[in-house]
């Protein structure tokens, strides 16, 4: 076994030392090891101070290797600023790429990683040899804080007193105790007289009282004869003296290898006694009871414990632990008071291990043979015994153990990578906030695989001991023994039932000698605490029967029944031979707390050759809290032990005093005197007040409440099998001598249905649940009174033995799906209750079968009144509404609850399963028991690899859903499974859950288990708005041929336009057929939305399919339940119409309105109360006449089929087929009009209309011009503009789109796709009045409270082969103060989902605005181990402040990778800052004009000139609505802070298939200061209208005052008078002046036919400009066509008309490609403008302000990057 080491051995100095732990990780890439010498330099936090360069010697420093140095300083630099790290560039493999160096200084207990990911090479990269790394402040981690100490050891003279056997040390102290410390890890010699000194770091254990000292040795010449040992802290001087001058030698003295020795000096202000602790251990009487193991003990006190001792110096017995012996031993100890608790185990080792320990008997020498504390176990210590352990702790005959200890499940999960198992010998160490564990060897699994810690597996553990409180740390590693030792940890996962917390420590590394950083052990720290079902622990106590045959070999379970809930069915299993005839058998149980217990159900399964049972007596433990009163005794015997204590307390104070003044007497100097007795007081008087909170009993369940054991006798005394008594496998029993329910029969009726095929041959499985006592359990009904069971239209009898239940709630029906003929029709089950004579019915009518009904094989029946199951006349019960059952279908389906389970079946190799799979929903009332999953909605063959199986599962009073149970039975020939996930919707409570797995359920993967338990993952969770019951009547005609075999759908609308879904009503072609028959009423009770209290319409039609799909429907009946649930109403809807192809007017589809309502209403009195009313104001059936113009334009005219949907305020029409014009035998042709009459209920104003094609045909294509919608009855007309292609191949590939109506200004938010579409309206002006709480729909995702501001991310996804993700990710964004945004959804618009590898992707979204970010979280909402992303970078921009940061992450956010999180908060201080300039919020709102072909295709860029300077150039985004005809569009726009802006010029790039634009006007609206400014134009953007130009400026009008003036420009440009001057290019200029630039203008225009010809001056006008003011600049440019390109320019005059003044620009050089510089672009400054120089610093921004934004302001030229400063 591996023991802690100290960290290196020091001469002795003088001056204290500040010990820093430097872990260095070489990169794993090719030629990234070196052989140069590596060195270091740490700086402090300010970098004042430095450690210097510390040469780190003895490195590997190979690829992929970790090397760790521990380095001592004489000065504290932690936290450091930065680190230095570089080498001597001397050797043959010389460079060396470094990944990462990180820090730990156990003094502060802060661990710093330092990342340099870069070579120091001089042949690569930038050629360094050393690096500057600084702190990624997000990786840094707090540890456990230790003190250096100086340990001094003297070995006395004597001959032999030395020894080179490994030396341990244990210090105990106030606070706790220390890891045992190896002091010579090379076997270091302690040689005879010599003085040897170390340096040791311990953490923070208050006052020193004793120390342990040992070593394992037993062979001659071992021994070490120890004189004493002194500590000392180096930075406070604190001593302690611990003298010893005894042999620690298996030979000599007392034969003891262990010695302890209590603490003295002047800090100690008690000293404890020695004293010596007689153990007998009495080895049971049993065959092979005893052991040749090496047996070792612990004693546990009031103060401290012994350590754990060998046993192997008996008093009494040669041959130690054999059967019927009692082994004497003495432990000699510091003195522990009294003795509480005792720690027993072995080895393992030998043929004969197994070991079955009675009783252990402890009292302190001199004491009677009566005061010896008795430490029952009976119980074996054996890896194939009872639960395996080779562990007991025990607690004194009063206490039970087995109760008090918590019990720890330990997950150890190997890496899936090669070479990962191991066959060393694994332990663990567990600390916790209380106490600690032993370094416990892990060598029996509880999950029994072949082989432990192989690769991709899990082993589990289980050690029980003390409750060491909340675990904050462990340690765990192996010996490195065995032919393949080196073992790859994946992570460690610890289950404390009792305490409800589930702990998991990621590891994801190496423990091998060999790899990384050559450790074998690790310490972990948890990465995640999560709540799980708090559990109780029961002891079951059974007694079989001593009669023939009594035994079992059957399984045997139990589940316990109180008044807080039951517990789950418990199976009682053991790894010794149990329910053996007259024997006593005990099981420790983790259950649910269920209170008082009032009954208990045992039973067994009917297994094996032997399954008959005879179960005599049953005895069920379990601790409680309750007050307790003492006895006077009890409180005599209470005060006589702390008076005793008080006593001993004061001896150990006068003892340490008078040892402080004997050494002062021995000559100590004066001062030191003076200072000691000046001390003395104040730390006697804090010494007192420890002792005092010492003395004081920790009340832990408060005042005079105990923590007691209750124990329960359930007395049975009969047999559990076949043909025996009343031949029952399962019995229920009731705690003897407590007043509780009476013993109860219930005969069981079942009447299977009349109809054919009715019945079954599979098993069947009865639940009787009750108002009081629980229910009964799943019974089988076996033996029936008739001998072929559940035949058609046949009743079977069975008799159920059970506690009364009380009345008679619900009943849980089911059958397993075996035999020739599984599925079964039930009528209905009767259920008398024999002790009171009362009879309950409870009527089913439905299948249970695969392939019929919904395909479940499940049923929860609830009772009716007798009436409705037995009326006075039988005759035409099956007659529909004559059977009186159907008026409770809605009532009974209110109560249930219908889930709909959808599961994913991984993708893995071999993933699928033959097995037979079976899913159980536990809620917080009750489960649904165990649920064959057989009928699947989307597959035939289920659970194949990557398939998506959907199933129902309907149950009553479930309560909250919070566990889902699933398995299979490991049945067919690959009955392995790996599960991705299983969601589980259910509509009637509006949530959707998702319970992620991504786990095996394999006999031969993972842990072994084929049933898991999945919990739901909170972040996943979906709600929506609860569904309701709806019974739906739908009355066919008595016409010829009404009926009909398509499949018939209904929509249901309230107020508002509020609507559900549109509904199939038959689940499969059988119902089809079986519903629907002329002159028939079909009934069905679906769940749809809540539509409100008013049901104006409904629309109903069919898929027109089958033979006869024509239907004749004569009226809708709709039944709901009154909001209270104290009534029902029912509207009436009339129809009298066909729905057909071929009848009336051909439609398929009908808007139907209610006529009367029928009310019924329970009064307070219990009367029902029947009400019949009209509806008042129905809606109107309105015919609307549809015309539809198609475009005058080539290949206008479509084949393809047409739908249109029209939307008013009072709802819509659903989607519509335009089959049959009304004017027109060819539709939808080139500059044609089509008319089409839509039958609908009054619409009210419509304001929308959504158009498609399902682009059938060749010619599918189509572009329509306009929309025209009359309302017949009151003659509203309503106008879409249209203008758009409907097609794939042209504009933007649609085949559906919105058009709002041509006078509509409401809300558009129905045309966002995308969340940056949600989000610009989170941002916009009108959700400032908006409560946000009202806010429905999928806004309410992106609302918040407070100011809101958009935020730019992006973020990197690594190259690693399993860095992609398919998770959704989130954001927090923490300012100062802590402030946090709420999460903020990183989504991708429709159809795109997750991180793929090595992308990178951008989000545009809103949060809070936190003002200055200190931090950023990200996560992810994965939840399984196979949710694994590598984040590489993560960018986040805020431009209303300016900033962007990036953060190089290169870290995992997943559960099986780096150090297990799937959400990290990164420092803002780790990230380099860019500049990118404020940007200010604007609203723009951007009118287009009401003119044919006003709407555009084309690219629209605008650039903004203010007071303060321009913007760049920024795109418009067009998104997929925006800028149509008289439309106005408005969105949110950053800009930089410019204002008061003076002009905007508008230009469009004139492509796409519309290239034009009519521009009316454009507002701009501060967001913060409300100010408005306003850009009129009312022109067109197009090369063939209006202006003819595709640029176009506004002036700025504020406050209704224009912000610059018009002007015209006279250009007059001079070509120079040298040979070849003139020029046949394009020549363009922009002019810049104090208000901006003109933008580019095109000198094409000239007075002068041939223009720019040598010694020309040529003139061009520019009328209609805005003034420039003062011009200080010319750009001038051409594009080098033309035969002779070149130009020779002396100079341009530039006349402002209005002003009346020139500007003189002197030129004098070429523009050419192949004269002077070959520069075809030049700037000139004006010659004649005074103020020429001011100007050049305030003209147009440069900046590339778009680009930055649309590249998330990567690498921004205009910025500044910058390293922010760091502070400890």
């Amino acid at each position: 076994m591996m023991q802690l080491t100290l960290n290196t051995l020091f001469p002795v100095v003088s001056t204290p030392a500040i010990t820093y732990i430097v872990t260095v990780f070489t990169g794993d890439v090719r030629g990234a090891g070196t052989k140069s010498k590596i060195y270091l330099v740490m700086y402090g936090a300010r970098g004042n101070k430095n450690s210097g360069k510390i040469f780190l010697e003895g490195g590997v420093f190979d690829r992929g290797r970790t090397d760790i140095f521990h380095i001592e300083l004489a000065v504290l630099l932690s936290p450091l600023s930065r680190v230095s790290v570089g080498h001597g560039n001397v050797g043959v493999n010389r460079g060396w790429f470094c990944e990462k160096v990180v820090i730990l200084c156990p003094f502060t207990g802060i661990q710093q990683t330092f990342p340099c990911s870069n070579w120091l090479d001089e042949k690569k990269a930038d050629g360094l040899i050393e690096r500057q790394l600084y702190e990624m402040v997000s990786l840094r981690k707090k540890r456990l804080k230790k003190f250096p100490w100086s340990l001094w050891v003297w070995t006395t003279d004597l001959k032999k007193a030395g020894t080179n056997s490994p030396i341990f040390i244990q210090i105990y102290g106030q606070k706790g105790r220390t890891d045992e410390i190896l002091l010579n890890p090379n076997n270091k010699w302690f040689k005879p007289g010599i003085i040897e000194k170390f340096r040791i770091e311990l953490p923070d254990l208050g006052r020193f009282y004793k120390i342990r000292v040992w070593h394992d040795k037993r062979s001659s010449g071992s021994g070490w004869h120890l004189e004493r040992m002194t500590l000392m802290n180096t930075l406070n001087k604190d001593k302690y003296n611990f003298n010893c001058n005894r042999w620690l030698d298996a030979n000599e003295d007392d034969n003891e290898i262990v010695r302890e020795m209590t603490a003295e000096g002047p800090t100690v202000r008690r000293i404890m006694g020695m004293a010596r602790y007689h153990v007998t251990v009495c080895t049971g009487e049993l065959e092979g009871a005893g052991t040749d193991a090496n047996v070792y003990l612990c004693l546990f006190g009031d103060v401290g414990d012994t350590g754990e001792r060998l046993l192997y110096n008996c008093r009494n017995n040669t041959d130690l632990f054999e059967k019927g012996n009692a082994d004497e031993f003495t432990i000699e100890s510091v003195t522990m008071r009294n003795v509480r608790r005792v720690r027993i185990r072995h080895d393992g080792k030998g043929s004969g291990s197994g070991w079955y320990l009675d009783r252990v008997l402890v009292r302190e020498e001199g004491q009677p043979e009566s005061d010896n504390v008795e430490f029952p176990c009976l119980r074996w210590l054996d890896k194939d015994k009872d639960d395996g352990q080779l562990v007991r702790e025990l607690l004194p005959s009063d206490s039970s153990a087995t109760l008090k200890n918590f019990r720890y499940h330990i997950s150890l999960k190997t890496g899936d990578v090669s070479g990962a198992s191991t066959d060393s010998r694994v332990y663990i160490k567990l600390y916790g906030d209380k106490s600690d564990t032993i370094k416990q060897v892990l060598l029996v699994s509880d999950n029994n695989l072949k082989d432990y810690f192989e690769r991709g597996r899990v082993d589990e553990f289980t050690l029980e001991t003390l409750n060491i409180g909340n675990i904050n740390r462990l340690v765990i590693g192996h010996d490195s023994t065995g032919m393949h030792a080196s073992w790859f940890l994946g992570s460690v996962q610890i289950r404390v039932p009792r305490q409800g917390k589930q702990y998991t420590f990621p590891a994801n590394r190496w423990l091998d000698k060999n790899q990384a950083d050559g450790r074998l052990e690790v310490e972990l720290y948890p990465s995640e605490v999560v709540e799980i079902q708090k559990l109780v622990h029961y002891e079951v106590e059974i007694w079989t029967g001593d009669v023939g045959g009594a035994g079992t070999s059957a399984r045997v379970y139990m589940q316990i029944y109180g008044e807080k809930g039951k517990t789950e069915v418990l199976f009682l299993s053991s790894r010794s031979k149990v329910f053996e005839r007259a024997s006593k058998d005990t099981f420790q149980l983790e259950a649910a707390d269920v209170g008082e217990v009032y009954k208990l159900r045992l039973g067994h399964t009917g297994e094996g050759f032997g399954p008959s049972w005879f179960v005599d007596t049953v005895w069920l433990r379990h601790l409680v809290v309750r007050e307790v009163d003492l006895t006077p005794e009890e409180e005599a015997r209470k005060k006589k032990e702390k008076d005793k204590l008080r006593q001993l307390l004061k001896k150990e104070r006068l003892k340490a005093k008078l040892q402080r003044k004997k050494k002062k007497r021995k000559g100590s100097d004066e001062e030191d005197e003076g200072e000691e007795e000046e001390s003395s007081s104040s730390e006697e008087s804090s010494s007192e007040e420890e002792e005092m909170e010492e003395e004081e009993e920790e009340e832990e369940f408060g005042p005079g409440m105990q923590e007691v054991i209750e124990q329960h006798k359930f007395e049975a005394h009969r047999w559990l099998a076949r043909g025996k008594e009343d031949n029952e496998l399962v019995v229920e029993l009731v705690p003897a001598g407590k007043p509780g329910p009476e013993r109860n029969t219930y005969e069981v009726q079942v009447v299977t249905g009349n109809v054919p095929k009715a019945g079954t041959d599979a098993n069947v499985y009865l639940t009787i649940y009750g108002e009081e006592y629980g229910d009964t359990g799943e019974r089988p009904l076996k033996k029936s009174d008739k001998s072929n069971k559940f035949e058609q239209g046949q009743t079977d009898t069975f008799t159920i033995y059970a506690i009364d239940l009380g009345a008679l709630t619900k009943i849980r029906i089911r059958h397993d799906n075996t035999g020739n003929r599984a599925g079964w029709f039930l009528d209905r089950i009767d259920i008398t209750d024999m002790n009171n004579e009362i009879t309950y019915y409870f009527p089913c009518q439905r299948w249970l079968a695969v392939e019929e009904d919904d395909g479940q094989l499940s049923r929860e029946l609830l009772p009716v009144d007798e009436s409705y199951v037995l009326p006075q006349s039988e005759e035409g019960r099956g007659g529909g509404d004559n059977n009186p059952l159907d008026n409770l279908a809605l009532e009974q389906k209110d109560k249930s609850t219908t889930f709909s389970v959808t599961i994913k079946t991984g993708v893995k190799k071999n993933a699928g399963t033959d097995a037979n799979v079976f899913i159980t929903l536990f809620g917080t009332q009750d489960d649904t028991g165990m649920t064959l999953l057989k009928s699947s909605k989307t597959n035939s063959d289920k659970f194949e690899r990557d398939s998506i199986e959907i199933f129902t599962v309907e149950t009553l009073d479930l309560g909250d859903l919070w566990k889902v149970r699933l398995g299979h039975d490991n049945t067919g020939k690959a009955p392995g499974w790996f599960v991705d996930w299983v969601e589980v919707d259910a509509p009637s409570l509006g949530k959707c859950m998702t319970f992620p797995c991504g786990r095996w359920l394999a006999k031969n993967e993972d842990d072994g288990s084929i049933i898991r338990d999945l919990f739901h993952a909170e972040l996943q969770t979906r709600l929506y708005t609860p569904f309701v019951p709806y019974e739906i009547t739908l009355y066919t005609s008595d016409v010829f041929a009404a009926g009909t075999d398509a499949n018939i759908f209904i929509i249901i609308y309230g107020c508002d336009a509020v609507c559900t879904q549109q509904k199939y009503l038959c689940t499969n072609k059988r119902e089809q057929k079986q519903f629907f028959e002329r002159k028939s009423a079909s009934r069905f009770i679906v769940e749809l939305e809540d539509v409100g209290e008013i049901i104006e319409k409904i629309r109903i039609g069919h898929n027109n399919t089958g033979m006869n799909p024509g239907w004749h429907c004569s009226h809708v009946d709709i039944r709901r339940l009154l909001p209270d649930k104290d009534g029902a109403e029912t509207l009436t809807f009339p129809c009298d119409r066909w729905l057909a192809t071929s009848e009336d007017d051909k439609k398929t589809i009908r808007e139907l309105v209610p006529y009367d309502i029928f009310t019924e209403k329970y009064m307070k009195d219990g009367s029902l109360r029947q009400v019949y009313k009209e509806v008042e104001e129905p809606l109107d059936i309105v015919l609307y006449s549809v015309q539809i113009f198609t475009g005058n334009i080539p290949g206008a005219g479509t084949d393809a089929k047409v739908y249109i949907t029209i939307y008013g305020d009072l709802g819509d029409t659903g989607e519509r087929y335009l089959g049959k014009s009304e004017n027109r035998t060819n539709k939808f042709e080139r500059g044609t009009a089509d008319t089409f009459i839509i039958e609908a209920a009054d619409l009210g104003v419509i304001y929308k209309i959504k158009l498609r094609h399902d682009n059938s045909k060749w010619c599918a294509d189509w572009y329509v011009e306009k929309v025209e919608i009359w309302n017949d009855t009151n003659e509203d007309e309503f106008l879409f503009l249209c203008g758009r292609w409907l097609s794939l191949k042209k504009e933007d590939g649609r085949l559906e789109r919105l058009f709002y109506e041509k006078e509509y200004t409401g809300d558009r938010s129905s045309n966002c796709s995308s969340p940056a579409d949600f989000w610009e309206i989170a941002l916009s002006s009108k959700m400032a009045d908006v409560d946000i709480s009202t806010v429905t729909g999928p806004m309410a995702d992106y609302v918040q409270e407070g100011p809101i501001i958009p935020y730019y991310v992006s973020v990197t996804t690594g190259k690693h082969k399993d860095a992609a993700t398919d998770s959704r990710a989130f954001i927090f964004l923490i300012g100062e103060d802590d402030e946090r945004s709420k999460r903020i959804w990183l989504d991708y618009p429709r159809g795109k989902r997750g991180f793929s590898r090595g992308s990178v992707e951008e989000f545009y979204v809103a949060g809070l605005d936190v003002g200055i970010i200190k931090k950023i979280e990200l996560g992810h909402d994965g939840a399984s181990p196979e949710s694994c992303w590598l984040v590489e970078e993560l960018c986040l921009a805020v431009p209303t402040q300016g900033t962007k940061y990036m953060l190089n992450c290169n870290c995992w956010l997943a559960k099986d990778r780096g150090d297990g999180i799937t959400s990290r908060v990164f420092d803002l201080l780790d990230a380099m800052v860019v500049n990118i300039g404020v940007k200010v919020l604007y609203e723009m709102t951007v009118w287009t004009g009401d003119v044919v072909g006003g709407g555009t295709d084309s690219n629209i860029f605008m650039t903004l000139y203010g007071i303060n300077g321009s913007t760049e150039e920024m795109q418009l985004d067009k998104k997929k609505a925006r800028f149509e005809r008289e439309q106005n569009d408005t969105f949110i726009m950053e800009i930089l802070d410019i204002a008061p802006f003076t002009k905007m010029r508008i230009r469009i790039d004139g492509l796409g298939s519309r290239p034009e634009w009519f521009l009316e006007r454009i507002l701009l609206k501060n967001m913060n200061t409300g100010d408005l400014t306003m850009f009129y134009y009312g022109d067109w953007l197009s090369q063939r209208k209006g202006k003819k130009t595709l640029v176009c400026e506004m002036c700025a009008v504020i406050d209704e005052e224009e912000m610059m003036e018009w002007t015209s420009y006279t250009v007059a440009v001079k070509t120079s008078d040298i040979l070849g001057a003139g020029t046949d290019a394009n020549v363009f200029i922009i002019i810049f002046g104090e208000n901006g630039d003109s933008g580019t203008l095109a000198l094409k225009q000239s007075a002068n036919w041939n223009k720019f010809e040598r010694n020309n001056t040529d003139t061009f006008n520019f009328p209609d400009m805005l003034s420039l003011g003062h011009l200080c600049k010319l750009r001038v440019w051409h594009d080098n066509k033309g035969i002779f390109p070149g130009w020779h320019l002396s100079y341009v005059d530039v006349k402002d008309n209005s002003r009346d003044e020139t500007f003189h620009f002197q030129c004098d050089c070429w523009l050419s490609k192949s004269e002077g510089d070959g520069q075809t672009v030049r700037d000139f400054a004006c010659a004649n403008n005074k103020i020429c120089d001011e100007l050049e610093e305030t003209t147009t921004c440069e900046q590339s302000w778009e680009s930055c934004l649309l590249h998330f302001y990567q690498a921004a030229s205009c910025g500044k990057v910058s390293k922010p400063t760091r502070s400890s």
